[in-house]
């Protein structure tokens, strides 16, 4: 059995680092656009029990627990819960409308040494069912 030896032509080789070349771009591609999608969170369970070190930037998720919300136009509380532990969120000014009981957030912000996280920015989480609003509700 004899075997066809292989060459490297220039053709050859000019192919090979074009296709080298385009590999690496659509994998940095497909990295970079993929990245931008995921949204990384703690629970408040984590928040607590991991020894946050305090002014570090923090994303949490959680549920705002029923009766927790307080709004003023200086400064605005919730409470965010995970089931097993929770925490107050002080947001400056009053927080959005779409902010409601019983729904999932996730707040970016800083933790305080107080245990206290001030929200800087709410990434709510909701269903993926639409609903139309009440007659005579805008």
């Amino acid at each position: 059995m004899t075997g066809k030896r292989f060459v490297w032509t220039r053709g050859r080789k000019i192919s090979a680092v074009i296709l080298v070349v385009a590999t690496s771009a659509l994998t940095m591609v497909a990295s970079l656009a993929g990245g931008d999608g995921m949204v990384y969170y703690r629970t408040p369970t984590e928040i607590v029990h991991n020894d946050v070190v305090a002014s570090e930037s923090v994303r949490v998720g959680g549920l705002v627990l029923a009766g927790s919300i307080e709004q003023s136009d200086a400064e605005s509380t919730l409470l965010l819960s995970d089931g097993a532990t929770q925490i107050t969120v002080v947001y400056q000014g009053r927080f959005p409308a779409i902010v409601q009981e019983g729904q999932g957030a996730v707040i970016e912000g800083t933790w305080r040494s107080d245990g206290v996280l001030l929200g800087e920015e709410l990434l709510l989480r909701h269903s993926n069912e639409y609903r139309a609003p009440a007659e005579g509700t805008l």
